[in-house]
């Protein structure tokens, strides 16, 4: 394996592989920005708009399993470069169809998509390292996969507004086209056969669930992925508008609700970018349990305190608190993830908890919108606040002589 640790650079092939997920994540980000608005462009209705957007997170309970089995029986660069080159089609879907039918395939394809790319990164990412900079590693995989996010809600939206949003989608198709073929030739996985870097993957998902480790980590990956991913995103800006209204001031600034809310999910996008490689790194120098409590107490502070007042200010400290350290707790299951995997199966043990995360992503904004009144949404941060706790110190528990 290939270490880069005294620059605390993430290696060459976890670098490379980051960006063309980045590239291939460009489109599903901007479609999040324009269909809600514009949903006329394709001709369906706001509910419409809904079960497209839910589509790509559903199917991955079932492609996250398969692209776990898929990994294991071809290896990490023929299904990464599959999947690439599948979510060219997806633009084009995007781009030319207004059928729902086929735009929800298009969905339906990009979870699949999204499942394998995201597997092999994390795959190279844990391959790549070793006890010193695997928490790094891992981090920087995963910060470095979200600029495609910011790139495909930030420019894509601004260029749709200016060159339209078929031409901003072949774009970002190009793009794609480019990340693929720099993958294609730089990769070195391109020349390592199938079965040596992949003996003893093939496990069964729900046989990895017996075990205690896998099990406790995918219901942590589950509770952060509904309390930050899910819950706390989905349901800011009805919080928000329940105890400020639509208007009001922070700072003798006037804010509307959407703009606000948009500013703090901007941030939280940002912490993901540049607080997750600085998550990563204190967990490879300090120790990953010491940094696991240290984040799991911040967030669960932010959780507590972010409903007990009227004071905007105060809010939005404790927003800020709540999202940049629950990007530090998220980026301090993935070394776990992969000291687990290294005694199992990489692929299997990654699938199961972004199976797990995937999940209670989805599940945050049904529990936070659908579910709970605006009035208890308060106690219900504060609930999830005592769940994080509660599983922290059960992993603490499970893996303090392994990790002392």
């Amino acid at each position: 394996m290939i270490f880069s640790t005294k620059l605390r650079l993430p290696p060459f092939p976890v670098t490379i592989t980051s960006l063309s997920v980045a590239a291939a994540l460009l489109g599903d980000a901007m479609l999040y920005v324009v269909m809600p608005s514009r949903p006329e462009l394709w001709y369906i209705s706001i509910f419409q708009v809904g079960i497209l957007l839910s589509a790509n997170r559903l199917v991955r309970l079932f492609t996250n399993p398969a692209s776990a089995y898929i990994v294991a029986r071809f290896g990490v660069y023929q299904p990464f470069q599959w999947s690439l080159l599948a979510s060219l089609s997806v633009l084009v879907a995007y781009a030319l169809t207004s059928s729902f039918t086929l735009l929800l395939l298009a969905r339906l394809t990009w979870g699949a998509c999204w499942s394998t790319l995201r597997l092999v990164s994390q795959w190279i990412a844990s391959d790549q390292s070793d006890e010193t900079n695997v928490g790094l590693n891992l981090a920087s995989n995963a910060s470095l996969i979200r600029i495609g996010s910011i790139g495909g809600a930030l420019f894509g939206g601004i260029l749709s507004d200016y060159i339209g949003y078929k031409l901003t989608f072949s774009i970002f198709g190009a793009l794609t086209i480019l990340s693929w073929l720099v993958w294609r030739n730089a990769s070195s996985y391109r020349y390592k056969p199938i079965g040596e870097h992949l003996k003893g993957e093939r496990h069964n998902f729900l046989t990895l669930l017996k075990n205690v480790d896998i099990l406790l980590i995918g219901m942590s990956g589950l509770a952060i992925g509904l309390v930050i991913s899910g819950l706390m995103s989905a349901s800011l800006g009805h919080f928000i508008r329940s105890n400020f209204g639509t208007d009001f001031s922070l700072l003798f600034i006037s804010f509307t609700v959407t703009a606000y809310t948009g500013l703090m999910l901007g941030f939280r996008s940002f912490s993901e970018v540049f607080v997750g490689p600085f998550g990563g790194y204190i967990s490879d120098r300090y120790g990953r349990l010491k940094v696991l409590v240290i984040s799991v107490v911040l967030s669960s502070v932010g959780l507590l305190l972010v409903g007990v007042t009227d004071d905007i200010l105060f809010t939005t400290i404790m927003l800020a608190l709540i999202f940049a350290a629950g990007v530090l707790l998220m980026m301090q299951l993935l070394p776990l993830v992969s000291v687990v995997a290294e005694q199992n199966s990489r692929s299997g043990v990654f699938s199961v908890y972004n199976t797990f995360q995937d999940f209670g992503s989805a599940l945050g904004p049904l529990i936070g919108l659908s579910l709970v009144s605006a009035r208890y949404l308060s106690l219900l941060y504060q609930s999830s606040a005592v769940l994080l706790i509660i599983l922290v110190l059960l992993l603490v528990f499970q893996f303090r002589r392994r990790l002392a």
